[in-house]
């Protein structure tokens, strides 16, 4: 008691004004520290203001941009439009989308990219069993470029990332599969990229991955329709043909008896004539026609039963040189530059050589007669799978759309009165029927264009 009592005896010695200031100083260091302590919270909240802010734009940005993904399906416009949206909200130079190239391919190569710089060739690719994929297929979020180099990259997969340092790899994960690899790189303020820009792609790369899909089937979809469309159109100018074939057969069949009768008849008039030159005269121009009917009628007859030889494994490249050894000199007067779309290995398929022979001598005398004053004629040869594929292009007028459906039809012709007898194609069907093939006409940028397909011979398939 006696030490408290000097004390508050020693305060109340100290001038009042002194006690004063001693309190409002011990005030204001505690304001300042309420307002520092405020003003911290206050920036804080700002940051967090900011970043929420900064995400609800991004989550509409993002609804707005899946909407629109949604409603393209147009494959290639769909990559075109993901990658330069992509470029746009995270500021970056250069990005590349990596898809597999068909179903079950085992490969991610380059599909598109887009910007500035240096990208990997197609022939550089991610392999869908690699360790690199099966992680970015786990994680499914983006990463940073220069730790999955660190970390996982090997080989081509390693030489495709130096191509997008510094920068991110997103996973395109559509049905806990991955099915593409999104490379966006080179900010343009030079800084790395930062977790907003990570989270963003992120949620990118789910909706396009979605989007991808759904226009990949939209397009599967597409192509089997036009197939469908195609084999039916294709079963009716069959069935078309085959009645007309059917309807000359015994057109033909009618004709040519009253023919032969009419021939023996000339004979008879012409030794009647006892030498009048005027009737001999006569009687070669009658007999000169009948000719000409009777072979009308007999290509009647080829088109309905094509020949009748056995059919051998034969080269049809061998056929070819064969065709154009014989039509060379028709090549030449018409100034013509004959490309020889075929190599030195052989191509087999099970036919009869001068059935076949007749088609190709058909096709390159109508290309010439489609280029009378010059231009250049294209035989090209490709072996596939379980078919041989042969084109015939030249660089004619080609054949107005409208009528193109109609070629193949007995005496339909394009040419001048006289000039041909409509058969030849007719004829040319029939025989690529019989060998189980097909023969179709498209116009092309150049001119036009007979494809043939027909199956190659068994030894070729391994069988």
């Amino acid at each position: 008691m006696a030490e408290t009592r000097k004390t508050k005896s020693k305060d109340s010695k100290r001038p009042r004004s002194a006690r004063k200031a001693a309190a409002v100083e011990k005030a204001t260091k505690s304001a300042a520290g309420d307002i520092s302590l405020l003003q911290e919270k206050i920036t804080s909240l700002t940051a967090i203001n900011r970043q929420l802010k900064r995400k609800i734009f991004d989550l509409y940005t993002i609804f707005e941009i899946s909407r629109n993904f949604n409603a393209v399906l147009d494959y290639h416009t769909l990559l075109d439009s993901f990658i330069l949206t992509s470029l746009a909200q995270v500021t970056a130079s250069k990005a590349a989308i990596f898809l597999e190239p068909g179903a079950n391919a085992g490969v991610f190569v380059i599909a598109k990219h887009k910007g500035s710089g240096r990208f990997p060739t197609s022939k550089l690719a991610f392999r869908s069993n690699s360790e690199l994929v099966k992680y970015l297929a786990r994680l499914n979020r983006p990463v940073q470029v220069q730790e999955i180099i660190q970390s996982h990259a090997l080989g081509d997969e390693r030489r495709i990332l130096e191509d997008f340092i510094p920068g991110l790899l997103v996973p395109l994960v559509s049905q806990s599969r991955l099915s593409g690899i999104f490379a966006i790189a080179e900010k343009m303020s030079g800084r790395d990229f930062q977790m907003d820009d990570v989270e963003f792609m992120s949620i990118l790369g789910n909706q396009i991955s979605v989007a991808i899909e759904n226009a990949r089937l939209y397009e599967s979809e597409q192509l089997t329709a036009r197939q469908l469309r195609a084999t039916q159109e294709q079963l009716v100018q069959s069935e078309r043909l085959a009645a007309l074939g059917d309807m000359s057969a015994k057109v033909a069949h009618e004709i040519n008896n009253p023919l032969g009768i009419i021939k023996n008849y000339l004979l008879l008039i012409r030794r009647a004539a006892d030498g009048d030159e005027q009737i001999d005269d006569y009687v070669e121009v009658v007999g000169d026609e009948i000719d000409r009917m009777a072979r009308i009628v007999s290509e009647l007859m080829d088109f309905h039963r094509p020949g009748g030889e056995s059919f051998q494994r034969v080269d049809l490249g061998t056929i070819l040189e064969d065709v154009l050894r014989l039509m060379e000199r028709k090549i030449a007067s018409n100034d013509i530059e004959l490309i020889r779309g075929f190599g030195l290995n052989p191509v087999h398929v099970n036919a009869a050589p001068d059935n076949l022979k007749q088609v190709f001598i058909n096709l390159v005398i109508n290309a010439c007669d489609a280029m009378p004053h010059g231009g250049r004629l294209a035989l090209k040869l490709h072996h596939e799978a379980n078919v041989v594929r042969l084109e015939v292009c030249d660089t004619g007028p080609g054949i107005p759309p409208e009528i193109i459906p109609r070629i193949f039809e007995p005496f339909f012709t394009t040419k001048e009165p006289g000039r041909g007898t409509g058969l030849g194609l007719s004829v040319c069907y029939g025989l690529i029927k019989k060998h189980h093939g097909t023969i179709t006409y498209r116009n092309i940028e150049t001119g036009g264009c007979f494809e043939i397909i027909l199956p190659t011979a068994k030894d070729d398939n391994g069988d």
